[in-house]
C-alpha cells in the first residue's frame, strides 16, 4: 500500500542544508560573500570545478567555477537547468546570440536546446538541474558541434562586442573575445571549418 511509485525517490531522513556562500545580514540588506576560486572536483568537458550541495537524483543543485577566459562549448543536458550567477561575469550563448551575465542574473535552459556557458571574469554559478547529476559526471552534458547554437540564417551576433558571424566563419575569426566554440573555451586554436575533425564540436 505504502510503495513507492516506479521512479520516485524515498523522502531523505534528514534535511540537509549547505552552506554556498558567507553571508552579512543587516537590517535592511544582506551581502553574500562568494568565493571566485577554484572548487574542489574537477568536471569534465571544461577547465571547471565544482562542489555538489544538494541532490536527491530527481533534483539537485551544484556549485559550478569557471576561470576567467574558460567555458562550456555548445552542449545539451539530461535535463533542465536553472543557473543563478553568483559571481562574476560571463556569457550564455543561445539561439544564436551570445548574451553577457553578471552575478545576481538567473535564467532557465531546457536541457534539449544547445547552449553554451563562458567566463569573462572568474564565474561562479549556483547551478540547479531536474534531472540532477553529480558534478563530477560525464553524463553531466553531451557537447553538440557548434553550428547547434546558430540562428536559423547560420549566424551568430555577440551582443557584448556587437560583432556577428556567419558560417564557414566564426566568432573568433572576426575578433571577437567571447566564442563559444569548442576550441576556444578550451583555449586552443581553431581551424578547417569545414566538418574535419578540427571543426569546433565535431
Amino acid at each position: 500500500m505504502n510503495q513507492l511509485r516506479a521512479g520516485q525517490q524515498a523522502p531523505q531522513e534528514d534535511l540537509v542544508i549547505a552552506r554556498w556562500a558567507e553571508a552579512v545580514i543587516g537590517a535592511d540588506l544582506t551581502s553574500l560573500d562568494v568565493e571566485h576560486g577554484p572548487r574542489p572536483v574537477p568536471m569534465h568537458g571544461a577547465d571547471a570545478t565544482g562542489l555538489g550541495l544538494v541532490t536527491n537524483q530527481t533534483i539537485g543543485a551544484d556549485i559550478i567555477r569557471l576561470p576567467s577566459g574558460a567555458g562550456f562549448p555548445p552542449h545539451t543536458h539530461p535535463g533542465h537547468h536553472v543557473l543563478v550567477i553568483t559571481g562574476g561575469k560571463g556569457t550564455i550563448t543561445y539561439g544564436g546570440r551570445v548574451y553577457p551575465t553578471e552575478a545576481g542574473e538567473i535564467y532557465l535552459v531546457e536541457g534539449e536546446v544547445a547552449h553554451a556557458v563562458g567566463a569573462i571574469t572568474d564565474h561562479v554559478i549556483l547551478a540547479v538541474g531536474a534531472p540532477h547529476m553529480p558534478v563530477d559526471s560525464h553524463l553531466r552534458m553531451a557537447v553538440v558541434p557548434y553550428t547547434e547554437v546558430l540562428s536559423e540564417i547560420g549566424d551568430l551576433h555577440c551582443l557584448i562586442c556587437d560583432r556577428r558571424s556567419s558560417v564557414p566563419l566564426l566568432l573568433h575569426d572576426i575578433d571577437c573575445p567571447h566564442c563559444p566554440c569548442q576550441d576556444c573555451t578550451l583555449g586552443t586554436a581553431c581551424s578547417t571549418p569545414d566538418g574535419a575533425p578540427g571543426w569546433p564540436g565535431g
